[in-house]
């Protein structure tokens, strides 16, 4: 039985390349293609004021340090999400506040969010789930309204388009990820993107230690003994050979994610008469980067064991991060609507991975699956 695997992880020869090259240059940690990484995606995504670093959550904390959060403060976000981007709002010393999201849907609740400001809210932290972009201008809207941060957290969104324009425009800070599963793999990185100039100044100097790279060493290449560092960073930079990895893929990887989408077209046709299934429709004129395709099942976890079983390398995908103690905050209710995403979710390939056989496959074996799994659940 042939196993279809929930994510890709793009290799190509020229990536290849662009490793060996820098492995032999012997400019691994730094060199040139971070700034053409940092670039490329700026002009993917129609942001000039790209910070690449080496890995998501460094850049979600820096986001939220940028923004002003410190110990005490809170940070809206919801609970359904990866650790990647949660984490940080503890690393901050501040506490999440959990909001909800609309009824059957991954997006976040704008009314829950606004009734949840406080005068300790510093940010609010919106997650497009699986590339399916959520309310940005609402939120943006609602952010400025009351004086706090918006960060869009577009992790495994690259390509996702809300009214034609690419989701994080609408941020004062929106955050990348290269991790291998992503849209483009760089085997770890992610990138701030923020909307001043002078926030991605001051976060190229954070990312490394603080320091002002132009008047840190003198001509003869020592560290200059009246250089001063204001405010101490952090080693979060991500390096070059990496950054050339992902500058490999540039070209190519818009085309991956128009696969997924079309994917995603077929996939929705077949399972549309499936009895105890729903496809999570994109909100009005989004167009999802797709980085899996979401569903909502009756008896999800029978259906999600058989599809296991069958090959299909389906997943619940997140687990809502607010069961954490470590985050100290009050839990979400078990009549939200995030707990009833939590136990209706399912998450089924549907990338550029996959042949056109691979697709009709999945269609096929979680439709059966699922009229099994309803017709046990009712006997």
């Amino acid at each position: 039985m042939k196993q279809i695997p929930l994510f890709g992880v793009v290799h190509t020869p020229e990536m290849e390349a662009a490793a060996l090259e820098v492995l032999r240059s012997g400019r691994i940690a730094s060199g040139e293609y971070v700034a053409k990484f940092e670039k490329g995606i700026g002009d993917l995504v129609g942001q000039p004021h790209v910070v690449s670093t080496q890995d998501m959550t460094s850049a979600m904390f820096l986001a939220l340090h940028l923004a002003g959060v410190r110990p005490g403060d809170e940070v809206l976000t919801t609970a359904f999400s990866c650790m990647a981007t949660n984490s940080a709002i503890a690393h901050c010393g501040a506490t999440p506040v959990w909001v909800d999201v609309l009824p059957r849907s991954v997006e976040m609740d704008v009314a829950d969010a606004a009734r949840k400001v406080s005068d300790k809210t510093k940010a609010v932290i919106m997650y497009h789930v699986a590339g399916y972009p959520g309310p940005a201008r609402e939120m943006a809207e609602l952010c400025k309204a009351r004086g706090i941060a918006f960060i869009e957290d577009c992790n495994n969104a690259l390509f996702a388009t809300q009214d034609g324009a690419h989701v994080g425009g609408l941020a004062d800070f929106s955050i990348y990820s290269f991790y291998p599963n992503r849209q483009i793999n760089c085997t770890e990185g992610g990138a701030l993107a923020c909307k001043s100039a002078e926030m991605a100044r001051k976060a190229l100097q954070l990312r490394r230690f603080g320091i002002e790279s132009s008047g840190f060493r003198t001509t003869q290449g020592e560290i200059n003994p009246d250089a001063d560092i204001p405010e101490i960073g952090w080693a979060y930079t991500m390096n070059n050979l990496c950054a050339a990895l992902g500058y490999a893929q540039l070209e190519t990887a818009r085309e991956k994610v128009e696969q997924a989408r079309s994917n995603v077209t077929r996939l929705t046709a077949r399972l549309a008469e499936v009895e105890g299934i729903s496809t999570v429709r994109a909100a009005n004129g989004a167009d999802p980067a797709y980085w899996v395709m979401l569903c909502l099942a009756e008896n999800r976890d029978t259906l999600l064991q058989q599809l296991k079983d069958r090959g299909i390398s389906a997943s619940i995908l997140h687990h809502r991060n607010d069961t954490y103690s470590g985050f100290h905050a009050n839990r979400l209710g078990p009549l939200t609507h995030t707990a009833y995403l939590q136990n209706h979710i399912v998450a089924i390939p549907c990338g550029w991975w996959l042949t056109q056989t691979d697709v009709d496959t999945i269609g096929d074996v979680f439709a059966r699956s699922a009229v099994e799994s309803l017709n046990s659940g009712q006997s």
